[in-house]
């Protein structure tokens, strides 16, 4: 318990200190573009072909990809149906930020606190899913919605979709695991030196990027999302426990995720579909808040 509130404190400096600075004019919000592209591009693809690299699937562990995929497509879809009658840049909006669990970034510090290190291997195999369906093809559908007046294309959505580096990795180091090839040694000492950043990175860009003050009308629909998001959490939750057909320690790891914060590059592919970057970062804030206090209870709930 004290090394995952020394890890939450760390959190709450590194994002404290990107808001510090941008308050005394050391930066402005456009470091918080720079900032996202060497997220989405360098670190996090980074880290992600350090952790898979010699990474063994093990099969029945393919359930919790499939389930992250599934069940962030089903927020998506809700989000586009929320929005249905405020345009198609607001369900582009919808899309981003109903439906993405921070998993690498918040989640597996308090799991393996809590739980030890096989429950970082269940929640990694979870984010597969959970990527591919937030960065992958979440982010080619809001691009395809934001393009106001276009009607949906199959092969600009496919090029959306490539555009997306984070997927591209997945898809990359998914193939070679299952070839059984990974990357010389010397590549990996290159990965694991940038990703080691990401976390500082997605942390920091936060905090610069983060605005406790909006609009009256912008307190209300963060709290429409972020209501409709905590909400569709227990069901989920319960279909996870009673009807998956996995070992209890890794349903226990699964109901926990499904209380997870917004994902951390929610206000990075907001930002890309020209949302709105305030709103996006306020409810991935109060989300966290939220999340500090459910996951745990989860845990007890559930007797971990």
């Amino acid at each position: 318990m004290g090394d995952i509130l020394v890890t939450t404190f760390a959190f709450a400096v590194i994002i404290a200190i990107g808001w510090g600075i941008r308050r005394i004019g050391w930066v402005d919000i456009s470091a918080y573009t720079v900032l996202s592209k060497i997220v989405m591009r360098v670190t996090l693809p980074a880290l992600i072909i350090t952790s898979f690299n010699d990474y063994d699937i093990d099969p029945a562990l393919l359930l919790l990809p499939l389930l992250g995929l599934v069940l962030v497509l089903v927020q998506q879809v809700v989000g586009v149906v929320m929005e249905r009658r405020n345009g198609r840049q607001a369900q582009a909006f919808g899309v981003i930020n109903i439906g993405f669990y921070n998993i690498g970034n918040f989640t597996v510090p308090y799991l393996s606190g809590f739980m030890g290190a096989q429950a970082v291997v269940y929640a990694s195999m979870f984010d597969i899913g959970n990527a591919l369906a937030a960065m992958g093809i979440g982010f080619a559908w809001a691009m395809s919605l934001a393009r106001e007046g276009s009607r949906f294309s199959a092969t600009r959505f496919l090029k959306d979709l490539l555009k997306s580096p984070v997927f591209d990795t997945y898809v990359v180091m998914l193939v070679l695991r299952f070839l059984d090839l990974s990357f010389p040694e010397p590549v990996i000492v290159f990965t694991a030196t940038a990703g080691a950043a990401n976390t500082f990175l997605s942390m920091l860009m936060l905090g610069i990027a983060l605005e406790i003050r909006l609009e009256r009308r912008s307190y209300g629909i963060a709290l429409k999302y972020l209501v409709v998001r905590y909400a569709l959490a227990v069901p989920f939750a319960l279909a996870a426990w009673y009807l998956v057909p996995l070992d209890e320690p890794i349903r226990v790891v699964l109901c926990t995720l499904l209380f997870a914060p917004l994902g951390g590059m929610a206000p990075v592919l907001t930002s890309y579909v020209g949302g709105d970057l305030r709103l996006s970062n306020f409810i991935l804030s109060a989300s966290v808040v939220i999340s500090v206090v459910a996951m745990p209870t989860v845990l007890v709930l559930l007797g971990a």
